[in-house]
């Protein structure tokens, strides 16, 4: 491969693992000039977003602050696995929390990176891949309890962070935006919203943050999903199907979906076909609770590259792949000893 001209070279190392490049490094200091370049950088991260034969998705696991990666596609993943290749499966990763001193009160995804907002007034932003860190201050804002997303806009190639909150008198909502590339928060005010508080954090999709939006109080409001575009810095809101209580918001290949049940409650999966039509909701599976021994909430985590699988979390305890068609379960090899916390995010050498 030395002798490859740079192009093709480049070409084959942009569409291998991440993990697999971090190994490359060493090979020689061509090799490590290169992968380490912020044009290779840049490319790696586009290919492994736009890539539909890899699967660069994986789970992060966070327990009493025990951090672990997880490849929902390997097989050594699962109970019925090969036991002498469980490295491939799960990775134990290095707890940022405790290297930069502060401890976390919500945490979030988008692509490459997970952030935490932590107690001491800033975001804590990571690449588990790389296992990079960076530390946002959290602007002041007083006004409501304050909700966060992360977002990329393709288009600049750049990250933001958005921290909002929303005033009910004024139906209003206040919000900074960070530039990662530039590297400073700026404010602004969006009018003629009127929702309640919305989930603390969200799910990053079609170029959008989406927030759920649940009326505790009120039962004759239905939910609605509170949207803002990442490059026009925009805020949207969409209503939800009248069909109960809805707690998740997931993208189901290509399709933005909200998850309906809870409490035992047997869970059913609502897909936005057309995103931003209220009209195009449709519900596709339903699940029964008693089927998976739920006693609290069925979760789904994201599904498989191929085939018809679905990662569901129970009751923030164990997870298990589905298969929607035969209706079998594969149960992962992971067990906690407490309550976990999880999220999905990408593989890629993209740094903050």
């Amino acid at each position: 491969m030395s002798h490859l001209p740079h192009d093709i070279l480049v070409n084959i190392l942009s569409r291998l693992p991440a993990k697999s490049l971090g190994q490359f490094k060493s090979v020689c200091r061509y090799w490590f000039s290169l992968i380490s370049s912020e044009t290779f950088v840049k490319l790696h991260h586009h290919q492994a977003l736009n890539d539909i034969h890899t699967n660069h998705s994986r789970i992060f696991i966070m327990s009493n602050h025990s951090m672990h990666s997880v490849d929902y596609e390997s097989p050594a993943c699962y109970e019925e696995g090969v036991d002498d290749d469980d490295a491939k499966g799960f990775v134990s990763l290095n707890n940022p929390l405790t290297e930069e001193a502060v401890g976390e009160r919500l945490l979030g995804s988008c692509y490459s990176f997970i952030y935490f907002v932590c107690y001491n007034q800033c975001i804590l932003l990571w690449n588990p891949t790389t296992q990079k860190t960076r530390l946002i201050p959290d602007p002041s804002m007083t006004d409501g309890d304050p909700f966060y997303g992360l977002g990329y806009v393709f288009s600049t190639d750049d990250y933001k962070m958005v921290r909002a909150s929303c005033c009910i008198s004024s139906k209003s909502i206040s919000f900074d935006v960070f530039n990662l590339n530039i590297g400073y928060w700026k404010m602004g005010q969006a009018s003629d919203i009127d929702i309640d508080d919305p989930d603390l954090i969200e799910i990053f999709f079609n170029g959008s943050l989406n927030w759920l939006v649940r009326y505790r109080g009120d039962h004759d409001k239905r939910a609605k999903v509170l949207s803002f575009d990442m490059k026009y810095e925009i805020f949207k809101v969409t209503t939800l199907p009248d069909c109960g209580a809805f707690f998740s918001l997931g993208d189901m290949k290509g399709c933005l979906y909200a998850v309906c049940g809870g409490d035992g409650a047997d869970m059913e999966i609502w897909v936005m076909k057309e995103y931003g039509a209220e009209s195009s909701w449709s519900k596709v599976i339903k699940l029964n609770s008693i089927e998976f021994h739920c006693g609290y909430q069925l979760w789904p985590v994201c599904f498989t590259k191929e085939g018809d699988d679905v990662i569901i979390d129970i009751d923030s305890w164990t997870m298990v792949r589905y298969n929607l068609s035969n209706k079998t379960i594969k149960m992962f090899k992971f067990r906690g000893t407490y309550l976990h916390d999880w999220l999905v995010y990408h593989q890629t050498l993209v740094s903050s």
